[in-house]
Parts: C-alpha cells; sequence; structure tokens
C-alpha cells in the first residue's frame, strides 16, 4: 500500500464549478499518468528462454497460422517449450509495431494463451508480452489499410476489455497499460520494411467503434476487492472518458452508479475518489446529463455522496482535498436538481442546508461540528455552491420545512443591508459583494415558499431600507466582476436588481399580508422614486440590466395597485408623468434585443392596473395625450402589442374623453383612428385565413367571419357550462375589441375612411350578429349529432339559420351599395376632369389668336417702325433730363457703378478655431504666446459668394503662438486670422442665436478667441483656441426696399429708375434672387433700390421662401411697394385679387412677418397704367385708399392688417412707356432727404439733451 500511495500524487484539481453553468472541466484536468504500478516483468522461465533465443543472429519469417495451429495442439512438455519458443519469436518480430493485416491473429494467439493460462502459469509472461504489442503502433503498407482493416482491429482492441476476465492481476494491469498508451503513442525506432505507423488517434478511434469503454466498465465487478487492480481500470476509463463516444457507451453500462459506490471505498492514497469523481465529471460533460443524474439518484449513491464529501470536509487539509470536495458539491448539486433524488430522506439536504447558514446565524449544529471555515479561495467557491443547493431545494416541497428549521431565511437576509464595511469576517470586498448578490438572488426563489418566515423576520422593511441605499448618494463602488454582478461595477445597479428580483417573486404570490406590508410602509411612493432614478440614468447610457430594473419595478407597482382605488390614486399623483415617457419610446429600440419589448409590455401593464378605473388617474393621463400616445403605438401594429393596447382603450372608453381625442386623432398620412383600426381588422382577418374577396367583401354568407381552425373543427358535443369554439375565440380576439371600440366611437360620420374600408365597416358593425349566428349553426350541429330533432325544433333551427343567412345577405348589399357609389363617383370625377380639359381649349384657342395678332404687327412695317419709336422715347424718359447749367457734362456711366448679384448667396456657414498657444518653459518660468484670434471684418465690395470661392473648405485658423525658449520667455501671439465679410451681416451660433452683427465698413467681430499660452497656471501646457461653426446671414443694406407680388413690375421699374440689369419676362417668380441698383441724380446723389422676389400669400411662414426674402426688407429704410392696377393672381387655381386687396395682402405678410416693418416710411407705385381700364381701377383704388375702413368689410377677415401702412405718397407710373418714372424718383429723393433730416434732428436733440444733463450736474 505504501508504494502504491507514492506511486501517483493527486493532480491539482481546478476550482469548483457553478451548476448552473453545467460541468466545466478545467485544461489541466486529462487523465494523470503515473509509472507502471504492481510487479514489473523480469525472472522466470520466460526470460531464461529468451536469453537462449537471444543467440539467435537473425529472425526468420514467422508464419502466424502456423503458430496458431501449434497452440491449438494437445499438451505435453516438449511442445509447451515448443510453443512458448515459438511465441518468444512472435513477439521479437513485431517489437517495432503490428502490422495491420496480422492484427486479427494476434488476437486469435492471445485468446489461445488466455486458454493455456488457466492451467499453465507459464503462459502469463507470453500473454502479457503479446498484450504489449497492442500497445505499439500499428504499421500499414498503404493509406487505405485503416479502413480495409477497420472491423478487424476494432473487433480485437475491444477483445482487450474481454481478457480482464482472465484471473491474473499482471495480465488485467498490462491491459490497463496497453489502452492507456493509445493516448501517449511513441513513434517506433525502426520501422518494419515498406511499412508506415497508422495515424496516431487510430486506435482510439478503433477503440470507441469496438465498444471497449463498455466492456472495460462492466469488468470493474472483477476487480472490486483488488485496489491496484481497480485503479488501473479507473485509470483506462478516465482516458477513454475524454470521447463523448465512450461515455455514451459508459452511461450505458451504468458506469456513473457503479463508480459513484467506489467513492467512498478505502484508499489512503486518495486516488480512488479523484479518479472515479473525474470520470463521473466527464460523463456529465460528455453526454446527457440527465441520464448521468439519473443513474446517481439512488439512495446508495447519495449515501457515499455524503459520505464521501463529510470526510473530505472534516479530514480534508491539502487544497487538492478544498478542489475535490468542491467537485463533489457540484456533482451533488446537480444531482439534487432531479426532484425524486432522495436529498432529504438521506439527511445530505440538511447537512448542505446547515453548511450554508452557520456562520451566518451563528447556532450551534452537531452536523458541523469542528468544522471552520478558513476564508480561502476555495472555501469562498463551496460557500456559493451552498447557496445554490438552497435555490435547488426551495424548488422542492419536501425540503421546505428543512428550510424553514434551519434558519435559512434569516441567514440569507443577513446579507440584505448596506455594505457599510470593506468586508465580511475574513473575505474580501470583492467576495463579501459576490456573496451578497448570489444571497439575495437566492433569497428571491427561497422568499415564495416561505412566506410566513419572510414576514416574521421582516424582509420586506429590510428590503426597502437596502433599496433606499441603492438610490441614495452613499460613496460605494461595485467591483461588478462576478456573474451577478454583472453590469454593477462602480455602481449598485447590480444590489437594486436582485432586490427588486425578491419583491417581484414575492409580489407575484398576490398574497394580500405581503402587499399590505409593503403598502403601509410606502413602498409605492420608493419604487416611483426607483422607477425614476433608473429612467434617468437610462437617458444617460440605457443597458439590459437597467431596462430589466424599469420592467420589474413596472411589475411590481401593477400587482399592488390591482384592484385597490386608494393606490391607484397614489400611484396616479407622481406615477403617470414617469409612466408616459415609456410610450414615448423610439418603435426602433423594440428591436434592438436589449429589452425595451419587455418594458413597454410592463409598462402598458402597469398603465392596465395602476391607472384604469381611477378616475383622477384617467383624466390626468388622458390631459397627457396618452391616448394619442396609445394609438401611436397601436399604429405600429405589432402583434404582441395590438391586442393589450386595444384591450386598454376598451377599458379608457368608459371616461367620455377618450372617444373625443380618438376622434381627432391623426397619424403618419393623415391617418383617423377608425382608418387604423379597419386595417387592424383586415389584418387579423388575413391571419386568421377569413374568407374574402379583393373588395374585402363576404365570400360565406353562412359563415361570414369564421375562421380557418374554425371550419376545420369536427362537431364535437360539449357541457353545457363549456364554451365553444365561437364563444372562447372571442376571449382573445382583436376584433372583439374592435368591435367594443367601434361601439363606443359610432358607425356613422367617421372621417378619413376609404371604400374599401366602408365595405370592412358593414361587417363590423353586425360582428355580435354574425356571432350569435356561429352559436347557434354550432349548437344545430351538436344536436343533429347527438339527436334527432322534432319537426317543431327542426323548423325552429331552420329558421335561426335563415335569419343570420339574412344578415349576411344584408350586409353583402350593402358593401355592393358602398362599391356602386364609389363607381360613380368616379365616373363623376372623370367628366369632371374631362370637362376641365375642355374648359381649357378656348383659352388655347385665344393665346393663339393674340400669337397670330403678335405676328401680324411684327410682319408689318410700320407697325415696328412705330413700336421701335415708343421703345426709344420709354428709354429717354427713363435717363435724368437734369442738366447743370453752364458746366461741363460728366457721364452718369462711372464704373462699377452698378452692383449685381449673381449666383446671390446670403447665408453661408463657417468653421472658425482660434490659434492654440505656445508651449511654456517649466525651468524659467517662461510663458507661452497666446494663440492668434479669428476676426470677421466688414469691407464694401465683398459679397459671401466671393468667400466660398475663395475658401472652398469654409474653415478659418489662426496662427500657433510662438513657444517660451531661453531667448524669448514670453512667447509671440499667433498670427491672427482676418475674414472680409460684406456690410449687412448678421453672425449666428449653431443654435440660431445672434452673436454679432456688422454694418459698416471697418467693424470688427472677434469670432474666435486663441488659446492661452503655457503658463505655471495650466502647468506650462498649452491651451487650444475656441473652436465653434457659425453662420453669416446676409441682410442688404438699402435706402429703399421694393415689394410686391409676382410680375407686379418690380424688376423693370428697377431697370428704368437705375442702371441694374434684372431679368424681365411677363411670367412669375422671374426675380429669384435680391438685385440691387443705384438711382443716379444730376448732383450725384446716389440712392441704393433693392429689388427683392415676388412675395405670395402665406409668406409669413416661409412659405415660398418667404424667410429668406423678407430678411432684405429689415434692413432698408423705406419700402416702395409696387402693384399691379389690374390686380394679381398667381395662377388658375388660386383666387384673384384686386389692387385694393394686393395692398392689404402685402401689408397684411409684412406685419405677420415682423410688426416694425408697417412702422417704415413707405411709397406706393400703381404700375401698368398703360393697360385699358387703367384710369377708371385708379379712381376706384384711390377712394378705397382715402376711406379704407368702409370697404374692409367687402374682403375676407384674414386679409385685413391690424395696422395699415401710411403712404407719403401714390404714384401712378408705366415701365413700358416711362409714364410717372421721374415723378417716382423724385418722391424717393424727397421721402430719403426728409428721413435724414427727422434722424439729424433727433440726433442733435440727444445732443443737446446730454449737454445740459452734464451742466446742470
Amino acid at each position: 500500500m505504501a508504494s502504491l500511495a507514492a506511486a501517483e500524487p493527486l493532480a491539482s484539481r481546478a476550482a469548483s464549478r457553478s451548476p448552473a453553468l453545467g460541468p466545466s472541466r478545467s485544461p489541466a484536468l486529462g487523465p494523470s499518468r503515473s509509472p507502471a504500478l504492481g510487479p514489473s516483468r523480469s525472472g522466470g522461465e520466460w526470460r531464461r528462454n529468451t536469453t537462449d533465443a537471444a543467440q539467435d543472429t537473425q529472425l526468420r519469417s514467422v508464419d502466424l497460422d502456423h503458430v496458431i495451429k501449434l497452440l491449438k495442439s494437445s499438451d505435453s512438455k516438449d511442445l509447451e517449450k515448443e510453443q512458448l519458443k515459438t511465441l518468444k519469436k512472435v513477439v521479437k518480430h513485431f517489437e517495432n509495431g503490428l502490422p495491420l493485416k496480422n492484427v486479427a491473429q494476434i488476437t486469435k494467439i492471445l485468446n489461445l494463451c488466455a486458454e493455456k493460462m488457466n492451467e499453465q502459469e507459464a503462459f502469463t509472461e507470453p500473454l502479457c508480452e503479446l498484450i504489449l504489442l497492442f500497445g505499439l503502433p500499428f504499421q500499414k503498407k498503404k493509406s487505405s489499410d485503416e479502413i480495409n482493416y477497420s472491423v478487424e482491429v476494432s473487433q480485437s482492441i475491444a477483445h482487450l476489455g474481454y481478457l480482464m476476465r482472465v484471473p491474473s492481476s499482471q495480465v488485467k494491469i498490462q491491459i490497463c497499460k496497453c489502452i492507456v498508451s493509445f493516448y501517449n503513442m511513441e513513434l517506433p525506432q525502426k520501422l518494419l520494411s515498406g511499412y508506415q505507423p497508422t495515424s496516431a488517434s487510430y486506435k482510439i478511434q478503433m477503440a470507441e467503434v469496438g465498444g471497449l469503454a463498455e466492456t472495460l466498465v462492466l469488468s470493474l465487478a472483477l476487480v472490486e476487492n483488488q485496489l491496484i487492480e481497480k485503479l488501473w481500470v479507473l485509470k483506462a476509463l478516465q482516458h477513454l472518458s475524454i470521447s463523448g463516444r465512450n461515455c455514451g457507451l459508459m452511461v450505458k453500462a451504468q458506469a456513473a452508479s457503479r463508480l459513484c459506490l467506489y467513492l467512498n471505498g478505502a484508499d489512503p492514497s486518495g486516488q480512488l475518489v479523484f479518479r472515479s469523481s473525474d470520470i463521473l465529471w466527464n460523463l456529465l460533460e460528455n453526454t446527457s446529463k440527465e441520464d448521468v443524474v439519473n443513474q446517481l439518484s439512488t439512495l446508495e449513491c447519495v449515501h457515499a455522496l455524503k459520505e464521501v464529501f463529510v470526510d473530505l470536509l472534516l479530514h480534508g487539509f491539502r487544497r487538492c482535498d478544498y478542489q475535490l470536495r468542491n467537485d463533489l458539491l457540484v456533482i451533488a448539486t446537480l444531482v439534487a436538481e432531479n426532484p425524486a433524488v432522495p436529498m432529504v430522506e438521506s439527511g445530505f439536504a440538511e447537512l448542505l442546508i446547515v453548511l450554508a447558514t452557520f456562520t451566518e446565524v451563528r447556532l450551534p449544529n452537531p452536523l458541523v461540528k469542528g468544522f471552520k471555515l478558513t476564508y480561502s479561495y476555495e472555501d469562498f467557491e463551496m460557500k456559493k455552491l451552498l447557496f445554490n443547493v438552497i435555490a435547488i431545494l426551495s424548488k422542492d416541497p419536501s425540503a421546505a420545512q428543512l428550510l424553514s428549521e434551519n434558519h435559512v431565511m434569516p441567514a440569507l437576509l443577513y446579507y440584505v443591508k448596506p455594505n457599510q464595511r470593506p468586508g465580511f469576517h475574513e473575505w474580501s470586498a470583492a467576495q463579501y459583494e459576490e456573496l451578497q448578490l448570489h444571497a439575495i438572488a437566492v433569497l428571491a426563489s427561497v422568499a415564495p415558499v416561505l412566506v410566513d418566515k419572510y414576514l416574521s423576520c421582516q424582509a420586506n422593511t429590510l428590503l426597502l431600507v437596502f433599496l433606499e441605499w441603492c438610490i441614495g448618494q452613499d460613496p460605494f463602488f461595485g467591483q461588478g466582476n462576478s456573474f451577478h454582478g454583472t453590469g454593477g461595477c462602480g455602481n449598485k445597479l447590480a444590489q437594486m436588481r436582485y432586490g427588486l428580483r425578491v419583491l417581484r417573486f414575492v409580489v407575484s404570490l398576490y398574497d394580500d399580508a405581503v402587499n399590505i406590508n409593503l403598502c403601509d410602509q410606502g413602498a409605492i411612493s420608493q419604487l416611483l422614486d426607483i422607477l425614476k432614478y433608473a429612467a434617468n440614468k437610462s437617458e444617460e447610457k440605457e443597458s439590459t440590466l437597467l431596462l430589466e430594473i424599469q420592467a420589474d419595478t413596472l411589475f411590481i407597482l401593477s400587482v399592488l395597485c390591482d384592484n385597490d382605488l386608494h393606490r391607484k390614486e397614489l400611484f396616479s399623483c407622481e406615477g403617470i408623468a414617469i409612466l408616459i415617457p415609456f410610450f414615448k419610446m423610439d418603435p426602433k429600440k423594440l428591436y434592438s434585443g436589449l429589452g425595451h419589448n419587455c418594458l413597454l409590455l410592463s409598462a402598458l401593464d402597469c398603465l392596465w392596473s395602476c391607472v384604469i378605473g381611477c378616475y383622477i388617474g384617467e383624466d390626468y393621463f388622458i390631459e397627457k395625450q396618452g391616448i394619442f400616445l396609445l394609438l401611436d403605438l397601436l399604429a405600429l401594429k405589432e402583434k404582441n402589442l395590438c391586442n393589450i393596447i386595444l384591450g386598454i382603450l376598451v377599458e379608457f372608453c368608459d371616461n367620455p374623453k377618450t372617444t373625443l381625442h380618438m376622434s381627432i386623432w391623426r397619424g403618419k398620412r393623415d391617418q383617423t383612428a377608425a382608418n387604423l383600426l379597419i386595417q387592424l381588422w383586415r389584418q387579423e382577418e388575413l391571419d386568421l385565413g377569413v374568407k374574402r374577396d379583393r373588395y374585402g367583401m363576404i365570400v360565406d354568407i353562412k359563415k361570414p367571419i369564421a375562421t380557418s381552425f374554425q371550419r376545420q373543427q369536427k362537431v364535437i358535443p360539449v357541457p353545457a357550462n363549456c364554451p365553444t369554439f365561437a364563444i372562447m375565440e372571442i376571449s382573445e380576439s382583436i376584433r372583439a375589441k374592435i368591435y367594443s371600440l367601434f361601439c363606443k366611437l359610432g358607425f356613422e360620420n367617421l372621417p378619413g375612411l376609404s371604400t374599401k374600408d366602408f365595405v370592412t365597416l358593414a361587417i363590423i358593425q353586425r360582428y355580435i350578429d354574425f356571432k350569435v349566428g356561429e352559436v347557434w349553426s354550432e349548437i344545430c350541429a351538436e344536436i343533429k349529432e347527438e339527436f334527432r330533432p322534432v319537426t317543431s325544433d327542426e323548423r325552429t333551427l331552420k329558421a335561426i339559420s335563415k335569419v343570420s343567412e339574412g344578415i349576411g345577405r344584408t350586409v353583402v348589399a350593402l358593401q355592393i351599395e358602398v362599391l356602386k357609389i364609389q363607381q360613380e363617383q368616379k365616373i363623376q370625377e372623370e367628366e369632371k376632369t374631362y370637362k376641365e380639359i375642355q374648359a381649357t381649349h378656348p383659352q388655347r384657342e385665344l393665346i393663339n389668336k393674340s400669337w397670330e395678332n403678335v405676328m401680324t404687327q411684327t410682319s408689318n412695317y410700320e407697325a415696328l417702325k412705330k413700336a421701335k419709336r415708343l421703345q426709344k422715347i420709354s428709354i429717354e424718359a427713363s435717363g435724368s433730363k437734369a442738366n447743370v447749367q453752364n458746366g461741363p457734362v460728366h457721364s452718369t456711366d462711372i464704373k462699377k457703378l452698378r452692383t449685381t448679384y449673381s449666383n446671390f448667396i446670403d447665408d453661408l456657414r463657417v468653421y472658425v478655431r482660434g490659434g492654440t498657444g505656445g508651449m511654456g518653459y517649466p525651468n524659467l518660468g517662461g510663458e507661452g504666446g497666446r494663440g492668434g484670434d479669428v476676426w470677421f471684418v466688414a469691407r464694401e465690395r465683398t459679397t459671401l459668394k466671393s468667400i466660398r470661392e475663395k475658401y472652398p473648405q469654409k474653415r478659418f485658423v489662426a496662427g500657433t503662438g510662438a513657444n517660451s525658449s531661453v531667448k524669448a520667455l514670453k512667447g509671440e501671439k499667433g498670427k491672427d486670422c482676418e475674414v472680409h465679410v460684406p456690410l449687412g451681416i448678421s453672425v449666428l451660433d449653431d443654435d440660431g442665436k445672434q452673436i454679432g452683427e456688422l454694418n459698416a465698413a471697418g467693424e470688427r467681430f472677434l469670432a474666435a478667441r486663441g488659446g492661452l499660452g503655457g503658463s505655471l497656471a495650466t502647468n506650462f501646457l498649452p491651451c487650444k483656441g475656441q473652436r465653434r461653426t457659425v453662420h453669416l446671414d446676409l441682410k442688404l443694406i438699402a435706402d429703399v426696399g421694393l415689394v410686391g407680388f409676382p410680375n407686379a413690375g418690380k424688376s423693370s421699374l428697377l431697370s428704368k429708375i437705375s442702371h441694374a440689369k434684372p431679368e424681365i419676362a411677363n411670367y412669375a417668380f422671374t426675380t429669384i434672387q435680391p438685385e440691387l441698383g443705384k438711382i443716379m441724380y444730376a448732383d450725384y446723389k446716389q440712392i441704393s433700390v433693392a429689388d427683392l422676389p415676388g412675395l405670395i400669400e402665406g409668406a409669413h411662414a416661409n412659405k415660398g421662401m418667404g424667410h429668406k426674402f423678407l430678411k432684405h426688407v429689415e434692413r432698408t429704410k423705406q419700402l416702395l411697394l409696387v402693384v399691379d392696377i389690374s390686380g394679381f393672381q398667381l395662377s388658375i387655381k388660386t383666387q384673384f385679387r384686386t389692387a385694393f386687396e394686393t395692398i392689404l395682402l402685402l401689408t397684411k405678410e409684412l406685419e405677420l412677418y415682423n410688426e416694425e416693418l408697417v412702422t417704415k416710411p413707405a411709397l406706393l407705385a400703381i404700375n401698368k397704367m398703360d393697360l385699358p381700364c387703367a384710369k377708371d381701377n385708379l379712381d376706384e383704388l384711390m377712394t378705397q385708399l382715402e376711406n379704407p375702413q368702409d370697404f374692409l368689410h367687402l374682403v375676407e377677415e384674414e386679409m385685413i392688417p391690424a395696422n395699415t401702412l401710411e403712404f407719403r405718397e401714390v404714384i401712378p407710373i408705366s415701365t413700358y412707356t416711362g409714364e410717372g418714372i421721374e415723378e417716382l424718383k423724385t418722391c424717393i429723393r424727397k421721402s430719403i432727404d426728409e428721413q435724414a433730416e427727422r434722424v439729424n434732428e433727433e440726433y442733435r436733440k440727444k445732443k443737446l439733451l446730454l449737454l445740459q444733463t452734464s451742466k446742470e450736474e
């Protein structure tokens, strides 16, 4: 025994494995290999024969068939010697390897030797040597030999297991050594001529095919009382159990139960326990865990596990003993998962429970007398495994009494407290945190089983205090490095997660005592605080953990508030405001896989349980537009959400405000609630297989709403108290809920429905009638199946069936009528369109006739000559007629006088960055230079377009400050970056806030400040410069701004009074960008005039790019409204406006955009006076302008401005003939001069007032 104990030391085992994760193996835990056990091969007659035979210099070929024949011969002394000599030659011949073709013959020789050994011990040594040949590499001539000889080889290797019946320890040990050598194959020093070794795993594969493992397991019964041989068999099984196929064969041979009974066998070395447990682990890993556990479920096996575990627990002192103890505990845990295992009857369950709790409750118990924790890593792992056992036992009703008697609840509640100390006893902070989380997780399983104990220990109070600490500001940094601590690194979220899980499991029992106890301690208010805390954390960074916390909290609130009005009112105070954001969730998150779907379902459940039924809560939820949010979610058409949301809406419809909100809700593309519900109805019928035609009409009037499932069901008579298929279909049917909602909304005057919707609505309206018909149909079928009804009953049943069919025919007729009306409307629309097309034909004829007149005029020389003369007169009239008396004549064609804007840009987004400061000089205290600044400088004759062309990247970066050095301790400032911008620039940040303005030439604005240089304050490190993106918004600065509707003649007017050349044409929106021109007077006075693109109705709301054009009006000193005397009509689709209405509309648009625009001085130019009836229209307009109040009742109220413009002058003009142009220029000059004089006078008065005030002081 001493030699056996020293033969093979126990290999170091891996740490214990958690049963929750299934058995796991350390890579280092392969079968250990030790020196040969048992007597060595030496001495005897075989040795002497070998010595004599060694003198042969060369061996001739061995005829194996001859050897077999020789061994079969009858025994005699001389023949025995010949047989032994021949066997020696065989062994010698194959000492470098055994060819595959000879394996079967060698196996026959083995069998013959085994038979002879029973009578003659001299054959023991040859038999061992022959077995050793199977441990040498097999050799093949060609690659296909491995396949060709696979059957013979697998049978031969399997036969090694059958040789275990030979009553010789030496043979049995040699067989095990041979099997072990399969896994540690070494190439021979010399190969047979023309042969090569087989693949390294060939023997292992053949052993699997031959079923060697199963035979070897069965052979354990032959060595039951022989320790050394048993250890060798276990070692061989260790190697074989690496393969899943071998493990399956071993389980088939009941290996698990056999090995378990060997665990507590006598073995001072401990190898028996080690090897047996190692094989059990392999079986659990590589085969069906259920099959292995079933074999270990007998009372004898559980007793064996318990005894060996207690022995290692009390007498193990080495680390390997601790690890082996934990391995056995994992196996016991897996076994305990099977409810049929007698854990309680064997006393093993009580032992494990006491062992798990004795350190927390500190009560003496004889089961653990003399045992103390060493607080090593192995003991820490054992503690966690024991907690796992408690969780598993809590699922066994028979173990509930044990859990209660052994104080499991107080022991677990010991960990439900704030982590005020860094550790517990000798556990580290990280270990204690892991144990705490594990204990609370186990408490969630135990608490529902021991509710009375839970209440008596005041667990609710402890949990609420613990959760209060979780959301508090106490300094605590979770380790987050354990399975239960996932997501809890640096926070207390993991503790909160498992604390809430305990409450969830407890309240899910719907025990009134537990729920009342919670609510009496203010749990609802505290849970709302937790929900708010988790929601705020999710806004910072979402995680699966936070979503789970929110879902659990919502579930707990749902259970607590269900069917209790007072609690619902408590929840409604602040709970609805917290609940609303969940319904605003981005629909894309539902498919993220993080748990948003579960969270939304929990929120809907909470709404159902905590709000519905409480009128205060319902009203507040509706005020928060909750119905709109529910309909938005319903519009997603998610199958798992629709049923719940429809049920909630049905419950909400008891509140009269709900139907109003549903009626005014509008979804995408102006979808109404009625249209949405009908779409859901159609989708549900499609899913259920209800028959409909392509228009949605009824196909089968006998079963108009029957599903495919209902049609397939056979007639099955059921008791009167059992619902039929038609009734059961209503319980969770979306269609039933949609019908209920339409009963609240009504079936008439529903907006936003198409013809197909009305067809479906006709079915929905008679849903309950169709359901009644289905029920009667089922009743009739059952009666006919069981009985033969009398004539009167049969007549009644037929009448009922006819009524149901009549309803179906009525609905079909109604649907046909709806489709007919739709067809008629379609025909009417087509006729109307055709009439419109016909109406345009005369207009085209008039246009063609006008064109013919133009062609006639242009083809007439006299007409062309007259037109040319009128054009010349018009050009001369547009120029200045005043001359300087007795002075030189100066040309007004001054170079660069005309300002035009091609490809006009009035907004530019640029990036600016101040320069980085220079490095400081720490040794001498030197300070780095400041970084350069970025400046915007206003300059004339600059445009945003030129900036964009010159700097396409639109990036402006100032220079870097100089570094401090020995020569210059104070570094120079970096070079500033100056950007020249046009006058009238407003500088805006990305939020649209104005941060600067440049109106005069030379004005400067600091856009980005340079960074500070490195100094003592900054640890001599430089600071980066300011960086941001800004918008340069240009508003033209002009003296006069032309305002009018499209095609009023603004561009023509600008070309007459200035040298600007804007585009002119006879269609609306000719001017698509602002144009700037200047009026030149005889005294060289210049007045700038801005021609702005035409406005349209709604320009104040940015219709037709109104904001882009109206902003330029803000910088003009005066307004010049240009109005067409004949009125204005943008297109045939818009309403015609008279000249008076045009003035009112322009004033209204200016007022709505900016009320200050109406206070600007204004002139009115009445254009196109060359048209017929212009004089009469002008007289009427002047009358209206003199007394506008008398005519305002004739126009629409929306057109009337609050304040009308007061025109200084009203000048009738014609840009075609030049009439009134000079008078208009004079009026503009006069108005500008008067305004300048008034501004100067106000300035003088202000200065005089300041001077008087300073003298008095």
